[in-house]
């Protein structure tokens, strides 16, 4: 199916790199955008959002994970503000957490370190789309390691503790600061929690090939990575892509789970990243002393699980450029990737931004391939420009 939209003629090459992910998609569809210096310089769509519906410029995707990175942007601007100080204990903003422990800080919360990277009981659907319940689930276990002491990836839970985290300094839930910060502002279609009058727009997740069974012994570090990202029982481990089940459903859609089901397009998911690094319509979310802060290398290496590299380099939420993975489009990028294939980063050096959305789920080592080679086509005009 041909794609639509424009490119920059300075991005005839990058475009071209899309149009060819389309036409070697055997199903679905996907959009890329790219702004640079605050202007939409690449916006394109191809491909199905579902079987026999073209993918347009009104529709908008799941993008997983990327959701996180405007978690952290969100807690980024209280920082800003001076409402939150980084380098504080959780508990001098949520007192409950001393459950959990009274001296990590929020930096440590947000760098993944939390020692509650999945829940130690399996959690229904029903529980799992309740905030509250998440949060007393959470703070009445005990943690998976000692607070503080190492780090693992928080799949799922890194965006309820942030949003309640969030909630107790500011008043407003992630999905209401998401709102007021960047979707209204910028003139961008982008929720954490779609409205109900917009569920016909939300492209349907498909795959080629499910990712393959594995045994699973429980109480594993590989048990408790899958549980990071299936609650146990809530979201299916190895056959993630079916009609109205996990992340097709439209219940999960119209939730907040702010680890992983905000909604956007391609070209809000890239506006709202030009935002936070450089003045988009008006709008420019952080100053360079937050992004400072945000993007120091702090979290690297092998997480408790010991999983082999190469390892994403971190910050305050957000992933940073990382060569050994993927070069991204300078060693000032930050932002966040998404399962089965997502992409949204800002770049500082370049005051630009990138984005990736896939309906089209790739699992393993192939996951990120399709926007790679864009996003190196991208860095090359912009190194020579």
């Amino acid at each position: 199916m041909p794609t639509a939209g424009f490119a920059d003629s300075r991005f005839e090459s990058a475009a071209e790199l899309f149009n060819r992910v389309i036409d070697e998609s055997p199903i679905g569809g996907a959009a890329v955008a790219v702004y640079v210096d605050g202007e939409c310089v690449v916006d394109l769509v191809g491909g199905e959002s579902a079987p026999g519906t073209p993918w347009t410029a009104d529709t908008v995707n799941v993008m997983y994970s990327c959701t996180k990175g405007f978690v952290a942007v969100l807690a980024g601007t209280l920082v800003k503000s001076g409402a939150l100080d980084p380098d504080a204990p959780v508990t001098e903003y949520w007192s409950e957490f001393d459950a959990i422990s009274d001296t990590i800080t929020v930096r440590g919360l947000l760098e993944h370190r939390a020692g509650l990277s999945a829940s130690r009981h399996d959690l229904t659907l029903d529980e799992v789309l309740d905030h509250h319940t998440v949060i007393r689930t959470l703070l009445d276990q005990e943690p998976l390691w000692e607070p503080g002491t190492g780090y693992a990836y928080h799949a799922l839970t890194f965006g309820t503790l942030v949003d309640e985290l969030l909630r107790r300094v500011d008043g407003r839930s992630a999905s209401a600061m998401l709102h007021d910060v960047f979707a209204v502002p910028l003139g961008v279609d982008a929720w954490i929690g779609v409205p109900v009058s917009e569920e016909h727009r939300v492209a349907q997740f498909v795959a080629a090939r499910q990712p393959e069974p594995q045994p699973i012994e429980p109480g594993s570090p590989f048990d408790w990575q899958v549980r990071a990202m299936t609650f146990g029982t809530a979201f299916p481990a190895f056959a993630p892509v079916e009609p109205g089940v996990g992340f097709n459903s439209p219940r999960v859609h119209q939730a907040q789970l702010p680890g992983a089901n905000g909604i956007t397009s391609a070209r809000g998911l890239a506006a709202m990243w030009s935002a936070v690094v450089t003045d988009t319509n008006g709008v420019r979310v952080l100053d360079d002393d937050t992004i400072s802060m945000m993007t120091e290398r702090c979290v690297t290496g092998p997480s408790v699980w010991g999983e082999a590299g190469p390892w994403t380099e971190r910050g305050f939420g957000v992933m940073l450029d990382t060569p050994a993975r993927i070069p991204l489009l300078s060693p000032t990028s930050f932002g966040h990737d998404g399962y089965g294939g997502q992409a949204g980063w800002a770049d500082v050096t370049h005051r630009a931004s990138f984005a990736f959305l896939t309906n089209n789920l790739v699992f393993g080592s192939r996951e990120h391939d399709r926007w790679r080679g864009i996003i190196a086509d991208v860095r090359r005009t912009l190194e020579g420009s």
